[in-house]
């Protein structure tokens, strides 16, 4: 039987404390590992606690946990490494002067149970300082201070370990209730970031957070948008789990739903199951997130399923960090992430100089060296064993900040470091959050905000070294050494097994930029659809979204963008075809308007009401001119001005004609039994009269303009590539409104060129007002279908409307002027006052009659041939009364006098040598304008 002793050995710079080994050769077993706690160097100032799984644990039926059999390196390499960097710390004079640095360290056998139960006796010791120095709250029977174990747990400061996430949960929970600062090597877990939860725990390695993203990069890099994810129940497959499918789609990366969850109490139905949905699928790729027991288990299923050579295994740091026993020829081509591997400088020549004669401080090696039979031949130092020197240097440095704060450069722990010899757990923390030094490579190593360590990991490939071998070859480097993200760099290439070229793992063909992903039933999988020329790629939801008729995609930029502006200008063809047609006009209009002031007095200008004909000229020379107001390109300005001077354009000209037309109807068809004058037709009444009737078409659009602003605005249609610049209106129907009372003047006009149809020549323009009339209400029964049926094409619409003013103005001046203007040009014979007032009458019968007048003067031949040559008509001018010449006519004579009102012309006509059957009596009609 064991027996309880303490051992006291002198090692190299310092002595150890050995507690609960039978004697100084006596070898350590898993039924007494738990009992045994090494300090080492037993003089040292401050400790450092440590918990290393030297031993593996198993449940046995009761579910009570049990150390089995020593590990083959991991617990012991991990021991030795804090030994090793132990003694380098303590030669170095430049830190920690005169403060010596030791350890306390424990086996916790890989078991949060047991680990939790190791990790009590740092409590217990920091009770028994805090009674001790501080104050005393209980004492043993003698009325001393109790101790816990001699007192060495009382100098411990913080705590190295666990090794495995799930133990380092367990001690942090425990370590945070004293305030006590923990540092893992190896525990990964992204739930140990959580600084609520576990405020005093901090690591060397990066979070598992950053492995997933090391691994998501991974699948990014070699273009796998689809695969299968394995991992393994409990903390650290979970989390990781949990980690990859939240982070996938910043990758572009899409995982096989559902995820598989194993665990070593599974049964091999369980694993074959999962094995068989892997295959299933499409998937060539699978992520196994998972503890080694679990990844090995898996690997065998595959085999004997025949799927050795289907998968490419993209593995954690959980399973890859030694060799696999019995499954390589599955695993051959696999990648995993490890944390970095990088040899221990020194280590090497340190471990091998070790023996039991002269190692005799670490009181699990000689069980170790039984273990191993004394032979290293197959020694191999683990790649992470500087994770395990980087969190002694941490708590090194931070000490050593402490006292330079404290101490004032006097050697050894002063007061204000120790508060009477117990250093404060939450003073440390904070001077360990900030600590920065060199790692081996030389790399300055600080701890993140979140409590873990940079992103350093190793990109290893499992090849075939020769016929019968296989091993972990890095190939690559996941780093992040400074505050910038990390970056992935392949060193070597990677292998898949006898081909260099990896198989591909997605669920759909690329989509280029201009192509939609359409998800099919798994959601991992799509087809591609082009997106239509309004359409533009969204990059987040990889959706095809329309654009406004007025924008246009921009692949690029992956958004809509708005179409190029155009609109008609002065140097449009279009445009240039309506101008010159309105500049033609214009020079009509101002040459008609010459002609007329030249012979402003004769009588054809005089009938025309020379008043009234330069309005008429102004409206016309308006509508020509309106065409440059209408081709300017779209502002406030002119779109102001179009749709004013629209409508009173051809009010002005219709005002003009109505007035002239009314004046004439009410001076020759007056009735005989009426002796006044017929009033408001002086030149002054009819420009009053003008003056009121476009005065309407003023306040119409005034209040038109109050009510509906100018304002431009874009025409657009989806598959024309540019926007219209146009105003306001022009697209619809709201025009009309300033055309309105334009068209009830032109019926009226229409109406009283029906009643002056009798008129003499020279007044009666009732086929010329007519002919105007039916010509524009053509022109714009032809153009407004054109103008509204022509889209977006803005040239064509502009200039419709500009030539539909032209084209009226030219009717307007082809009927009303160009007649005139030939007669007093070019027939003057007939510009007389004879010319314009002759007529000719013809009567059937007293009850039944027409009257025709000509521009002859010429009576109809059936009655001219019955009046003697010799007896012309005779006019009297101003007569006024009706009266009997005697003197003048023979008895056969008889004469009609017809009497106009006073002041006006009366036109008798006497017909002589007439024989009394032909005598006919007729109505009275002015012989002469009324201006003259």
């Amino acid at each position: 039987m064991l027996r309880a002793a303490v051992v006291v050995v002198t090692v190299g710079v310092g002595w150890a404390v050995v507690e609960g080994v039978g004697g100084e050769n006596t070898p350590t077993s898993p039924n007494t590992t738990i009992e045994v706690s090494m300090v080492y160097p037993g003089n040292a100032t401050v400790l450092l606690g440590a918990l290393f799984p030297i031993h593996p644990s198993t449940k046995d039926t009761t579910t009570t946990p049990r150390c089995t059999t020593l590990m083959d390196d991991d617990g012991i390499q991990a021991l030795e490494a804090l030994l090793f960097t132990l003694d380098e710390i303590n030669t170095t004079p430049e830190l920690l002067p005169g403060i010596t640095l030791g350890t306390l360290a424990m086996d916790s056998c890989g078991h949060p149970t047991v680990a939790l139960s190791q990790t009590l006796g740092f409590i217990k010791g920091f009770l028994a300082g805090q009674n001790k120095h501080h104050k005393p709250e209980f004492t043993c029977g003698d009325g001393s201070s109790p101790t816990f174990r001699d007192g060495q747990f009382d100098k411990v400061v913080g705590v190295i370990g666990g090794q495995h996430s799930s133990v380092s949960v367990q001690m942090a929970s425990v370590l945070r209730v004293i305030e006590m600062p923990q540092i893992s090597y190896q525990s990964t877990s992204a739930s140990l970031s959580d600084r609520e939860r576990y405020p005093f725990f901090l690591r060397t390695v990066p979070s598992d957070s950053t492995q997933v993203q090391a691994i998501l990069r991974i699948l990014k890099e070699f273009d796998w948008t689809y695969a299968s994810v394995v991992c393994s129940k409990g903390e650290y497959g979970e989390e990781g789990c949990r980690e990859l499918l939240t982070r996938a789609p910043d990758y572009d990366v899409c995982f096989a739903r559902p995820y598989h969850r194993l665990s070593q109490t599974h049964t091999d139905e369980d694993y074959q199951q999962v094995v068989s949905q892997l295959v299933e699928r499409d998937a060539r790729v699978v992520v196994v997130f998972a503890e080694r027991s679990v990844a090995e288990r898996l690997l065998r299923t595959a085999r004997l399923r025949s799927s050795d050579s289907r998968f490419v295994w993209l593995g954690s740091d959980g399973w890859s960090s030694t060799s696999l026993k019995g499954v390589e020829d599955v695993a051959e081509g696999s990648i995993a992430v490890q944390p970095l591997a990088k040899s221990l400088p020194d280590y090497d020549e340190y471990f091998a100089g070790l023996t039991p004669e002269t190692n005799t401080r670490n009181p699990w090696f000689l069980e170790y060296w039984n273990h191993k039979n004394g032979e290293k031949s197959q020694y191999r130092q683990i790649q992470w064993l500087h994770f395990v020197r980087d969190s002694v240097y941490a708590f090194a440095y931070a000490l050593h900040a402490m006292w330079e704060e404290s101490c004032e450069g006097v050697e050894g722990m002063c007061e204000a470091m120790a508060h009477s010899g117990h250093i404060h757990g939450h003073e440390l923390f904070s001077k360990l959050i900030k600590v920065t030094f060199r790692d081996t490579s030389n790399n300055v190593f600080r701890f993140e905000s979140t409590g873990s360590g940079p992103a350093r990991y190793t990109i290893l490939n499992y090849q075939r070294v020769d016929q019968y071998a296989f091993d972990w070859i890095p190939i690559g480097t996941y780093t992040n050494t400074s505050e910038e993200a990390p970056e992935l760099h392949f060193q070597e290439k990677a292998k898949y097994r006898s081909s260099a070229d990896f198989p591909k793992s997605s669920c759909g063909d690329p989509c280029t930029s201009t192509q939609a992903k359409i998800p099919l039933q798994d959601t991992c999988c799509w087809r591609c659809e082009d997106c239509q020329a309004h359409q533009y790629l969204n990059k987040s939801t990889s959706h095809c979204m329309d654009c406004q008729d007025c924008q246009a995609p921009d692949r690029e930029v992956g958004t809509c963008v708005d179409k190029d502006e155009k609109f008609i200008d002065y140097k449009n063809t279009w445009a240039i075809t309506a101008l010159a047609f309105a500049s033609l006009g214009i020079f009509s209009t101002v040459l008609v308007g010459v002609i007329f002031w030249v012979h402003l007095n004769t009588p054809v200008i005089k009938a025309a009401s020379r008043e009234l004909s330069y309005i008429l000229l102004a409206g016309i020379f308006l509508s020509f001119f309106m065409s440059f107001v209408i081709v300017a390109p779209p502002s406030l300005l002119t779109c102001g001005l179009t749709r004013f001077f629209l409508g009173f354009s051809y009010t002005v000209c219709y005002a003009a004609i109505l007035t002239k037309t009314n004046r004439i109807s009410r001076i020759f068809n007056k009735s005989p039994s009426k002796s006044h004058k017929a009033r408001y037709t002086s030149p002054v009444s009819q420009v009053v009269i003008v003056s009121l009737l476009v005065s309407v078409e003023v306040v119409i659009n005034v209040a038109w303009l109050v009510y509906n602003t100018p304002s431009t605005k874009h025409l657009c249609q989806r598959l024309v590539p540019h926007r219209v610049r146009i105003c306001g209106g022009l697209d619809d129907y709201s025009y009309i409104v300033g055309l309105v009372y334009p068209l009830f003047l032109v019926l009226l006009c229409t109406v009283y060129a029906i009643k002056t149809r009798k008129c003499p020549g020279g007044f009666n323009e009732a086929r010329y007002i007519a002919f105007t009339n039916y010509t524009t209400c053509l022109i714009w029964l032809v153009f407004v279908p054109l103008y509204l049926s022509t889209g977006a094409s803005d040239a064509v619409r502009i200039v419709t409307l500009a030539l539909s003013l032209s084209l009226g103005g030219f009717v307007q001046l082809g009927c009303l002027f160009f007649p005139k203007v030939y007669i007093v040009l070019f027939k003057p014979e007939k510009n007389t006052r004879d010319a314009v007032m002759s007529i000719v009458r013809t009567s059937h019968n007293s009850n039944n009659r027409d009257s025709t007048y000509r521009v002859s003067g010429r009576f109809p031949d059936e009655i001219v041939a019955s009046v003697p040559h010799s007896t012309p008509p005779i006019f009297f001018l101003n007569g006024g009364k009706k009266k009997d010449d005697a003197q003048h006519t023979s008895k056969q004579q008889k004469q009609a006098i017809v009497q106009e009102a006073q002041g006006r012309v009366n036109h008798l006509y006497l017909a002589s040598h007439l024989s009394p059957s032909l005598i006919q009596q007729h109505p009275a009609t002015p012989a002469h304008p009324p201006s003259l």
